[in-house]
């Protein structure tokens, strides 16, 4: 038997501490401990080792128990979108095996549609039935075996999301901090002080933060949604060292008013890791001129393309960079014929990890299709090294636009739109065109009670971007199908011009 409680992993961690709050509701570390080993117990009864269960919901303080539950029962955890129609969400309990759901407050009818249509039959809600389901399990520590690991699953911003399997997911359980602390020193995650996560437990970057902070006994305060300022006054109210945010959110924080900007206090920060979508140059200066040299850039996906690591200073000294291979990986850019190109050319973005390349859960054929034969595979992502091994992304290969035999990257027009001011959020893509074979769209979401003056926007892009690189088709609405956690479904928007082509 061995009992690894988080106060243990830390010997700064008190057991009457606070481990994790949200707003008003604390949970102490023993609170934690007692309530994840019931939950384990319960696991360990209900379901096999290696069995699938899933999570539907907010931001949570029972995230934590739930963590350290699937570790140590050796089952999988889906973290479901809540974003998601139930058809959605019962493509990836059927997909993934699941077969068990716990939902969270004011998600259940949506948990209860998902689990009829995939034919999952048991669905214990937070509110109605979880406490008696723990409560009716000791609070023993289990025996060591294979830890358990989220089943994350693929984005699905270019199609169906898809679950995946690393071979560095069934590490014993005894292994397991050693397994996630190590996470946390390659991405150079602060070693002491609280966490703030600020975006969706759902999303593998705030769950990785979150897990690296557990395991260090290191104390986690949630948010159930980002706000621009309820960040700042969080950050200065727990003396904040480390949190999680994307692009979006950086953009959101920049367009607060001067005088707010000025006021927080930012003194207790030493690490924010950004990821999940490009992030326009100007906004990262933005942010470093603002926060100090503590923004770090990750680049990475649930399939294990990373980390690569940007520090504050490396990025300066290196504008455009997503970072350089860290312990784990090495990169290549790969052409479409299969050959290594040098560097400085752009081609697609090949991995190599020192574990081997990931599965697609029961799908062989896919997995197959993201591979070259020496094992290095891809999730799409074009993009180029330079002389000293720097990483850097042009874009996805589904978002390139051919235009006039030319090649346009989207991020590069959509970081130009958005330093407009009437300009919250844009989407750039191609659509079919008789002549030039695709002409580019720009889908602008307008800020509240703002009217955006398109020929403005035109002239804006036209004093920074060549001319064929201008939209010709502009858009205005009132909201982007962007996720919480920053990433864009930008097939949404544009496989609707491209159905009868």
């Amino acid at each position: 038997m061995r009992d690894l409680a988080p106060m243990q992993l830390s010997p700064a961690a008190d057991r009457d501490a606070p481990a994790v709050r949200l707003g008003p509701e604390t949970r102490s570390w023993d609170d934690v401990e007692r309530r994840a080993r019931r939950l384990a117990a319960a696991l360990d009864a209900d379901l096999d080792v290696g069995a699938v269960w899933a999570v539907l919901s907010h931001n949570r303080t029972e995230w934590m128990e739930w963590m350290l539950a699937m570790a140590r029962s050796g089952t999988r955890l889906v973290p479901l979108n809540w974003h998601l129609t139930a058809v959605e969400i019962a493509a990836l309990l059927g997909d993934s095996g699941a077969s068990l759901v716990i939902v969270g407050p004011g998600l259940e009818e949506l948990a209860d549609e998902a689990a009829a249509l995939a034919g999952v039959e048991r669905v214990v809600r937070v509110v109605d039935d979880y406490e008696a389901w723990i409560g009716a399990h000791p609070d023993t520590p289990l025996d060591d075996r294979a830890s358990g690991s989220p089943m994350l699953f693929t984005g699905g911003t270019t199609g169906r999301s898809k679950g995946v399997t690393r071979s560095d997911q069934s590490a014993p359980v005894s292994n397991w901090p050693k397994v996630w602390g190590g996470w946390g020193d390659l991405v150079r995650k602060p070693a002491d002080g609280p966490t703030l996560i600020s975006t969706p437990l759902y999303h593998a970057l705030g769950l990785a933060v979150f897990t690296s902070s557990i395991v260090r006994g290191l104390p986690v305060v949630l948010m159930d949604r980002f706000d621009p300022e309820g960040v700042l006054a969080a950050i200065a109210e727990h003396g904040i060292t480390a949190t999680p945010m994307v692009p979006t959110q950086f953009i959101r924080l920049l367009k607060l008013p001067d005088e707010i900007r000025s006021a927080a206090d930012l003194s207790s920060l030493q690490w924010v890791l950004h990821t999940a979508a490009p992030c326009p140059a100007w906004a990262k200066r933005a942010m470093i001129d603002w926060f100090g040299p503590v923004i770090y850039e990750m680049y990475g996906s649930s399939e294990g393309t990373g980390p690569a690591l940007c520090t504050s200073e490396e990025w300066l000294t290196h504008p455009g960079t997503v970072g350089k291979a860290t312990a784990r990986v090495t990169y290549s850019i790969v052409d479409d014929d299969g050959n290594d190109l040098p560097p400085g050319e752009i081609g697609t973005i090949y991995c190599r990890r020192t574990d081997g390349p990931p599965e697609y859960h029961d799908d062989p054929e896919k997995t197959a299709s993201i591979r070259l034969p020496d094992g290095r595979f891809t999730v799409g992502d074009l993009g180029w090294l330079d002389d000293e091994g720097f990483l850097y992304l042009a874009d996805r290969r589904v978002d390139l636009i051919i235009t006039g035999g030319s090649n346009v990257y989207p991020a590069e027009i959509e970081a130009t739109l958005i330093e407009h001011a009437d300009v919250a959020d844009v989407a750039v893509f191609g659509i079919p065109d008789p002549e030039w074979g695709q002409s580019i769209m720009a889908v602008i979401e307008a800020p509240p009670g703002v009217t955006v003056d398109v020929d403005d926007v035109r002239a804006f892009a036209a004093e920074r971007l060549a001319r064929y690189k201008i939209p010709a088709v502009f858009e205005v609405t009132d909201a982007l199908p962007r996720e919480a956690h920053g990433k864009l479904k930008k097939r949404l928007l544009r496989d609707p011009h491209w159905a009868d082509a």
